[in-house]
């Protein structure tokens, strides 16, 4: 063995094989040991009775605010507004279906040997939106038709943007810009 490995052996020889505290802490331990739980809950919210309440004044004045300041509408008149904002969103929506065919017939896109399924897509989902908006209309709670409506009008700008990527034949007649 080396001198540094003798040096820690007779260390470790020399440690005690068992350490106690100071002073005897078992008449402690076996106080709280004894004591029921509830006294301790007892101390904690005693203590923490004013925060407590103070959150509970906090959530009740927000809910009270809220339910003042927010303007209740009757049964007739939320589904007047939700017609008010189905029929704006239809409108927006034409008016940017009509922009992006206005691009269609300027950079005629027609005459690609794949346009064909691109405008009979299309006009399966224009026929559909309109179904679906007149259902709409008769129930404009419906999220779910809200969803597949909306759908409908995203899926149709995509179609029309994929048709204007259409790759077009030189061979056609026509202008192209």
């Amino acid at each position: 063995m080396t001198p540094s490995e003798n040096k820690l052996a007779s260390l470790l020889a020399n440690l005690p094989r068992e350490i106690s505290p100071p002073e005897d802490l078992w008449d402690r331990i076996e106080g709280r040991l004894n004591a029921p739980l509830m006294e301790t809950d007892q101390k904690w919210l005693h203590k923490q009775w004013p925060l407590l309440a103070f959150a509970g004044v906090m959530i009740l004045a927000v809910l009270i605010g809220t339910r003042l300041s927010a303007p209740t509408l009757t049964a007739p008149e939320a589904n007047l507004t939700l017609l008010n904002t189905l029929a704006s969103i239809q409108l927006e929506h034409e008016k940017q279906f009509a922009q992006l065919e206005q691009v269609n017939r300027l950079v005629n896109w027609q005459n690609s040997p794949y346009s064909s399924p691109v405008e009979t897509g299309i006009e399966q989902l224009r026929q559909a939106a309109k179904q679906i908006y007149q259902s709409l209309r008769q129930n404009p709670r419906d999220k779910q038709l809200w969803q597949l409506w909306l759908w409908t009008q995203h899926r149709q700008i995509e179609l029309l943007k994929q048709g204007q990527k259409l790759p077009v034949s030189l061979n056609s007649p026509g202008e192209i810009i």
